[in-house]
């Protein structure tokens, strides 16, 4: 470790190293004699410092970060600050052609401090819309960070239709794919429905179970439809008509699910890429309320311990499907550094994808969140060239 420093009046960070020509992301360091009042310490390796990573967040996050309202985020920060590392949080309006304006955290000080730093060596997206991510200042920021080669980690969420679309491009994983499509009209989801019988109608680009529901046929044209909001029975599919029509929506076909005491379950798995490959992080396991639609904890759902189920799970299996599922993703959406996978396991202990995200939530599991704190930090190293 070696200590830098800022200079606000001037924008410049320094070391008072001998013969201290470091690397500070796209930029170096500049010789100082004396450091100013604000100072890093930081991992010194073959003449670069840090790593610097941006974390790019949305315009309305930052007031909520210096309010002290982002505790997620703001214990990433410090972790990488504890491993040597120094990040800028910034809005996609701060990324200039050389330069990035926004704010450091200052561990001496215990704050943020607003601040400029040269190009980072990689950029973490954390904002939060995809309307924010089309938008022109996010296109422009992805833009130059591409034109100078910089990693921007999870350049964009993934829509549902898009992550079935893109693993059915690889024949080694139809074996974990539900049948899934989008639907424009009642008459697609009769068609879906006459052929399964049970199917779930989920929105394309919702997360957390929000937009989900259950169609089961009865006789006739009816159906039973089930939501996180309770049931109710349908005399007729075109009572969804307006529904469709609201946003975009896929089905996909229900699986014969294992159960634990008679509940259902699937495993939250996240993952992230390491030394050129997709490796688990961690699971955790999701147990459906006994009246419950989904696993997620806002809708019912409970959090039960992953070795009450280990047994059950095939987990070179699961390795395969996250390690092929995080190469084709990234292919698709450009690279993708850290990702979280929902998979339901079978009553004959086959895995199903049931979809795939972009930005993982934080874990209910504090040793899932410790090793990913751990994981990032490696990802960060290695993609500014540093040995984690």
């Amino acid at each position: 470790m070696i200590v830098i420093g800022y200079r606000r009046d001037t924008g410049e960070w320094v070391c008072k190293e001998a013969g201290g020509l470091y690397r500070f992301g796209s930029g170096q360091l500049v010789f100082t004699a004396s450091l100013p009042d604000l100072t890093f310490a930081v991992r010194a390796q073959d003449g670069r410092v840090g790593p610097l990573v941006g974390i790019l967040v949305s315009e309305s996050s930052i007031p909520a970060l210096l309010g002290g309202r982002k505790p997620w985020l703001e214990t990433v920060i410090r972790s990488f600050h504890a491993n040597g590392g120094i990040t800028i949080v910034s809005t996609a309006a701060g990324i200039g052609e050389k330069t990035v304006s926004g704010y450091v955290f200052v561990p001496a000080l215990e704050r943020f401090v607003e601040s400029f730093t040269p190009l980072p060596d990689a950029v973490y997206n954390r904002v939060k819309s995809r309307e924010e991510e089309q938008s022109e200042p996010f296109q422009t920021a992805a833009a130059r960070l591409a034109a100078r080669g910089i990693p921007l980690v999870n350049r964009s969420f993934f829509r549902k239709s898009d992550v079935y679309d893109t693993l059915r491009t690889d024949r080694r994983l139809w074996p974990y794919l539900l049948p899934t499509a989008l639907v424009d009209t009642v008459d697609d989801v009769r068609a879906w429905l006459d052929q399964y019988s049970c199917i779930y109608v989920k929105q394309d680009s919702g997360s957390r179970g929000n937009g989900l529901f259950r169609l089961t046929a009865l006789p006739g044209a009816a159906a039973i439809c089930e939501s996180p909001r309770g049931q109710k029975r349908l005399r007729a599919l075109d009572e969804l008509a307006p529904l469709l029509q609201s946003c975009r929506y896929i089905v996909q076909a229900a699986a014969d699910t294992d159960t634990w005491n008679g509940r259902r379950y699937d495993l939250r798995v996240l993952a992230h890429w390491q030394r050129g490959r997709y490796t688990i992080t961690g699971v955790g396991v999701r147990l459906a309320g006994t009246q419950s639609l989904t696993t997620h904890t806002f809708h019912g759902g409970t959090v039960l311990p992953y070795t009450e189920v280990k047994e059950r799970i095939d987990e070179q299996a699961l390795g395969q499907l996250i390690a092929l599922s995080g190469e084709r993703l990234s292919e698709r959406f450009g690279f993708v550094g850290e990702f979280s996978a929902d998979i339901g396991v079978g009553r004959e202990r086959q895995l199903y994808v049931y979809e795939m995200n972009a930005k993982p939530m934080v874990f209910d599991e504090p040793e899932i969140e410790t090793q990913r704190l751990r994981r990032l930090n490696q990802l960060f190293a290695e993609l500014a060239h540093l040995v984690p």
